[in-house]
């Protein structure tokens, strides 16, 4: 196959597509990549992210000159140079540590500015909203809302967790799983006196625990300091999680409702941490509903060797044990060196795309199901207070 005839299709400029475009852009092989949105900044941008046993990867599939724009992507200015790499859980009724995971070489992230800076240089096809895929033995064609079409040798679906690639190529499973949790969280401002406190007793950058008297999740992590906000404020998320088996039985449509479900499900938060749920509750016009639900498959009809999925599309997991970000850019990388080996005649196209597929679903997989476990095993006290028998994975390691 020609290397200089049909592009590579991405659909998705999030930042596993925008990483997978970076990466191609490198090494010269032509891509096209287009995304349902009018703009980056068109829908909120999450919060943070924590690149950890990927980022070694994240940063080798990078140019030079981006790979330094990273580290000013954090948030906490520098933070990497004096980062202990700890990891605190707490017991969040007696605010005492329950546990430390051992350092790790880490960066804390904005979701918002890393994307940004993985967009320069690339140009992203707005309003692309991806609505049916047409694959034969010789190329792939999407066929986008706006009446756009896109013609390529190979559809890499990066859409995130609600991917539409997944619905072509996996069209009897492609629904995600609902847990039986509900998380809503804030961002809220704290005072450098406030600030230093929280850091003071617990972290700078994040810490998490649970309320052993209602089983209750509780979260809070830096999203920017005033080097980066321009105010004399702390921008901070606070985030409440809680079993709830059935969840058109619990009154949540108002905002009024979502205050009066967090005054109760975080009652038991030690006192020193309740000023943070006011804050949060005071916060109320920036509440922020997540869905938690997953896919464990990582496995796909690859339509004659001609589409491929990554990141969430491939692999959505909850967020308890922050590995979903890493788990997408191990699947670019491992593309990206596939692809190397296959423009070298190392291996043949069919052969690149098994080995993708087979590594994906080898390694995803269980850190999918392990996810979901980590989620359930944050609201089950009993389970977590007797870590060095159980071993939660809420609690292990993160690792490949």
């Amino acid at each position: 196959m020609s290397w200089d005839q049909l592009p590579i299709l991405i659909s998705g400029a999030g930042i596993a597509g925008l990483l997978t475009a970076q990466a191609l852009k490198r090494l010269e092989i032509p891509f096209i990549i287009f995304d349902r949105d009018e703009s980056v900044s068109s829908r909120g941008q999450g919060w943070g992210i924590t690149l950890h046993w990927a980022l070694n990867d994240f940063l080798s599939l990078l140019p030079e000159n981006i790979q330094h724009k990273v580290f000013k992507c954090q948030v906490l200015e520098d933070f990497h140079l004096n980062d202990s790499g700890n990891f605190v859980y707490i017991n969040a009724g007696t605010a005492n540590s329950l546990v430390h995971i051992p350092p790790s070489k880490r960066l804390r992230v904005r979701r918002e500015q890393i994307r940004k800076t993985l967009l320069e240089g690339i140009d992203v096809n707005w309003s692309c909203k991806t609505m049916e895929v047409r694959a034969t033995d010789a190329e792939v064609t999407v066929l986008c809302e706006n009446g756009r079409t896109f013609t390529g040798k190979l559809l890499i679906g990066a859409e995130g967790s609600n991917s539409a690639t997944r619905r072509f190529t996996n069209p009897d499973n492609y629904q995600l799983y609902d847990l039986p949790v509900r998380f809503l969280g804030s961002t809220v401002i704290l005072t450098h006196e406030e600030y230093e406190e929280v850091s003071k007793h617990f972290d700078s950058l994040l810490f998490q625990g649970t309320i052993p008297s209602n089983d209750t999740f509780f979260w809070f992590s830096l999203l920017s300091s005033p080097a980066h906000n321009g105010t004399n404020f702390y921008e901070c998320q606070v985030n409440f999680s809680w079993n709830c088996p059935n969840k058109t039985a619990e009154k949540f449509d108002t905002v009024e409702d979502k205050i009066n479900v967090i005054k109760r499900v975080s009652s038991g938060l030690n006192e020193n941490l309740m000023f943070l749920r006011d804050k949060m509750v005071a916060a109320s016009d920036r509440f922020m509903e997540i869905r938690l639900s997953d896919w464990p498959y990582a496995d796909f009809d690859d339509k004659q060797g001609k589409i491929i999925l990554i990141g969430d599309a491939c692999h959505a997991m909850v967020m308890y044990r922050g590995e979903a970000g890493n788990h997408a850019i191990a699947d670019v990388k491992l593309f990206i060196d596939l692809l190397e080996k296959c423009r070298k005649q190392e291996i043949s196209w069919p052969e690149m795309i098994r080995a993708y597929k087979d590594d994906v679903k080898a390694r995803a997989g269980p850190a999918v199901l392990l996810s979901r476990q980590a989620c359930l095993d944050a609201h089950n006290w009993e389970k977590l207070k007797d870590f060095q028998l159980n071993k939660s994975p809420l609690l292990a390691l993160r690792k490949k």
